[in-house]
């Protein structure tokens, strides 16, 4: 007969890695923000701040996935990792070739905006030790990030280029605010099944 036990144990984030999530989580809401109080800038401009916050978000994930105590299996770590490169690489993009057509920097953002939705989702579903109230919320996230994504994608001259950036710019602080969120609990709740 096999007991199978489970144990419940209270894992804390490094402090560096909390200090690291609540100020991108910060920078990402501050220049969201902005774009969304000064809609008159330029949309070059706008996709440029929004590509930084991109490439700030993409750092993030990256970090999660090297460093956060919660990822044991390989597949969520590498899966945070390659999305959050993905991200930086997209946001790079933008930020490097401002000259080329702004539609084409808006289907950028919608991409790398739909691979950061991926990472949260498989962040939420695959993590271990995250709490439940966590777990929903890193969903919720990804899934709007890829709604999101699919509109800018599929309409983009539909919506507008400038309620593409606004609609950008909403994900974006929505997903810093997650990270503040993440980064201020600081500790989880591992659920961990004592070997024999």
């Amino acid at each position: 007969m096999l007991n199978s036990a489970i144990v419940l144990q209270i894992v804390k984030t490094p402090a560096w890695l909390r200090v690291l999530q609540i100020s991108i989580g910060v920078i990402s809401i501050i220049l969201s923000g902005y774009v969304l109080l000064y809609p008159g800038i330029t949309v070059l401009v706008a996709v440029q701040i929004l590509s930084i916050v991109l490439l700030i978000v993409g750092i993030e994930r990256i970090a999660i996935g090297i460093f956060s105590p919660y990822h044991r299996k390989s597949s969520s770590r590498f899966s945070n990792i390659g999305l959050g490169a993905l991200a930086i690489a997209f946001s790079i993009l933008i930020m490097a070739f401002p000259i080329f057509s702004t539609l084409f920097l808006i289907f950028l953002g919608g991409f790398a905006l739909l691979f950061n939705g991926i990472a949260r989702i498989i962040h939420g579903v695959g993590g271990q030790g995250i709490t439940r109230w966590s777990r929903v919320f890193l969903i919720g996230v990804g899934i709007l990030s890829i709604v999101i994504s699919g509109l800018v994608i599929a309409h983009p001259i539909g919506f507008g280029v400038r309620l593409l950036v606004v609609i950008m710019s909403l994900a974006l602080m929505i997903i810093g605010i997650e990270t503040i969120a993440i980064g201020t609990a600081g500790r989880q709740i591992a659920r961990t099944t004592p070997q024999k």
